[in-house]
C-alpha cells in the first residue's frame, strides 16, 4: 500500500513494447535496476505490457536501443500529471477553488433574521433595532451570542414578556411573546357632556352629574347634555355647596342628516394606445443607474401613466447594504370624450353613498332610517336624500369655574335689589 502511495506521488506509467528482443529488454532492466510490475504478455499481437516509474522511464532509452524495441506510453498515473493537467485548465481549477472559498466564507456569515410572535411591534421596528445594535443580515455569526441579543431586547421592550434567540445554520430565528401592560388610568378631567351637533334627545342614563336634557327634547351644537356641576342641599333644602365632577353618562342623539352626491355625465375617458416605454433602475444605496431603450423616446408621449414593479434584490441586506432594482413601464394614454348612462352613474354613486356609510359606522354613527333616491337632470346625475342616525356622544367640555362664581354673584345681587 505504501508502495503504491508513493508510486502515485512520484507518478508511473503504463508502457507497451512489440519485438523479438522482448525477453532481453527485460533482463536488462533487472540488471540496472529498473523495477517493472504487472507485465502482461499478448500473445496475440506479440505485445508486452508493463508498468514502469516516471523516474526509470527516462533510463529505458539505452536498453531499447540495445534490443531494438521501442516503448510506448498507454497510459499515465499519478501526481505529476495530474498537475500538469491541472495547469492547463487553470482557470476551472481557480474557479473550484473560489467556489470552496466563497462557500466556506458564505457559511460563517448571517443571511437572514426571522421576527416571529410579535403583534404591537411590527417586523420592521424590531429589525432596525438590531441594526442599530450590529445585528444585521451579513455579519458574522460567530460574534453572536444569542443569550446577551435576549437580555437586550427584553431590556429595550417592556411589552415582552418572553423572547427566545436560536441560530440555525446561516439564519437568526427570534420569537417573542408580548405582555398586556397595565395602563395607569388618566384622572378624569372635571367637565360638562356636550352636543357633538344639532339633534333630538333619543335616551339619557345619568351616572355622575347632573342631566340637563330629557328624551325628546331637541338640542343645538354645544349644548349641556350632563353637566359637572352637582349642588349640595343642606337639611332645609338651602344650598350648602357646588360640587366640580367629570359628567358621565349615555345619551344618544337622533341626528338628521341630508345627503347629497352628483356625477357630470360628460367626462373624459382615459385610453391606451398601446406604445409603451421601460426604463430600468438600479439603485444602489444613494446611487441611481438608469437605462433603457434610446430608440423609444418619451418626449413624444404628451400624457402616460407610470407603472413601477421591483425591489430590494437581498432582503436580508436590505438595512446595511440596500441594492434595489426596479423597472419602471411608461404607458402613453389618451382622453376621449365620453358619457355616463343612467345605470352606470347609478353603480358610482351608490358605491359612493355605500362608502360614505361606512366611514359614518367607524365614525360612531348607527343608520336607523333612509330616503335616499336617484335622479336623472339635464346635466348631472344626482343622488340625494335625507339619512336618520343614532350617536351616542361622547365630547366633553371644562368647567369654568370663574363664570359659575360670576352668575352666583349676579343672581345674589339681583335678589338684593328685588328686596
Amino acid at each position: 500500500m505504501i508502495h503504491r502511495i508513493f508510486g502515485w506521488i512520484g507518478g508511473y506509467l503504463k508502457v507497451r513494447i512489440q519485438g523479438n528482443n522482448v525477453e532481453r529488454f527485460v533482463n536488462l532492466c533487472r540488471n540496472r535496476g529498473i523495477i517493472l510490475w504487472q507485465l502482461y504478455w499478448d500473445a496475440e499481437k506479440n505485445v508486452l505490457y508493463f508498468r514502469i516509474a516516471l523516474r526509470d522511464f527516462y533510463r529505458l532509452r539505452p536498453v531499447a536501443r540495445k534490443c531494438k524495441v521501442h516503448p510506448i506510453v498507454v497510459k499515465r498515473y499519478g501526481l505529476p500529471f495530474l498537475i500538469d493537467q491541472m495547469e492547463r485548465r487553470a482557470s476551472l481549477c481557480l474557479g473550484i477553488l473560489l467556489c470552496f472559498a466563497m462557500v466556506i466564507f458564505l457559511s460563517t456569515r448571517i443571511w437572514g433574521i426571522s421576527v416571529e410572535g410579535q403583534s404591537y411591534h411590527t417586523k420592521e421596528s424590531v429589525l432596525e433595532y438590531l441594526d442599530s445594535i450590529d445585528v444585521y443580515g451579513g455579519m458574522p455569526g460567530t460574534t453572536l451570542e444569542c443569550s446577551r441579543l435576549e437580555e437586550q431586547i427584553r431590556q429595550k421592550y417592556n411589552d415582552v414578556g418572553w423572547c427566545s434567540v436560536e441560530k440555525k445554520g446561516s439564519k437568526i430565528f427570534i420569537r417573542l411573546k408580548e405582555v398586556l401592560l397595565v395602563s395607569k388610568e388618566k384622572k378624569k378631567k372635571k367637565g360638562h357632556l356636550v352636543a357633538e351637533e344639532a339633534g333630538e334627545v333619543v335616551s339619557i342614563v345619568t351616572r355622575n352629574g347632573t342631566a340637563k336634557v330629557r328624551a325628546k327634547d331637541k338640542v343645538k351644537k354645544g349644548k349641556i347634555l350632563i353637566s359637572g356641576v352637582v349642588n349640595i342641599y343642606g337639611d332645609n333644602q338651602e344650598l350648602v355647596e357646588k360640587d366640580f365632577v367629570h359628567a358621565e353618562g349615555s345619551v344618544v342623539l337622533s341626528v338628521t342628516e341630508h345627503y347629497q352626491d352628483r356625477l357630470e355625465k360628460r367626462y373624459e375617458k382615459a385610453v391606451y394606445t398601446g406604445r409603451e416605454r421601460n426604463v430600468h433602475e438600479l439603485q444602489i444605496g444613494d446611487s441611481k443607474f438608469f437605462y433603457y431603450n434610446p430608440l423609444k423616446n418619451l418626449e413624444t408621449f404628451e400624457k402616460y401613466d407610470i407603472i413601477r414593479e421591483g425591489g430590494n434584490l437581498c432582503p436580508a441586506l436590505s438595512l446595511r447594504f440596500p441594492v434595489s432594482h426596479s423597472v419602471k413601464t411608461f404607458r402613453e394614454i389618451v382622453y376621449k370624450k365620453e358619457m355616463y348612462s343612467a345605470k352606470e352613474a347609478g353603480e358610482i354613486l351608490k358605491k359612493r353613498f355605500d362608502y360614505y356609510l361606512r366611514q359614518k359606522k367607524e365614525a360612531g354613527y348607527v343608520l336607523k332610517d333612509q330616503d335616499v333616491s336617484f335622479e336623472n337632470h339635464r346635466e348631472d346625475y344626482q343622488y340625494k336624500g335625507n339619512l336618520v342616525f343614532w350617536k351616542e356622544q361622547e365630547t366633553y367640555r371644562t368647567i369654568s369655574k370663574k363664570k359659575i362664581v360670576y352668575k352666583e354673584k349676579e343672581t345674589d345681587g339681583n335678589n338684593g335689589n328685588g328686596n
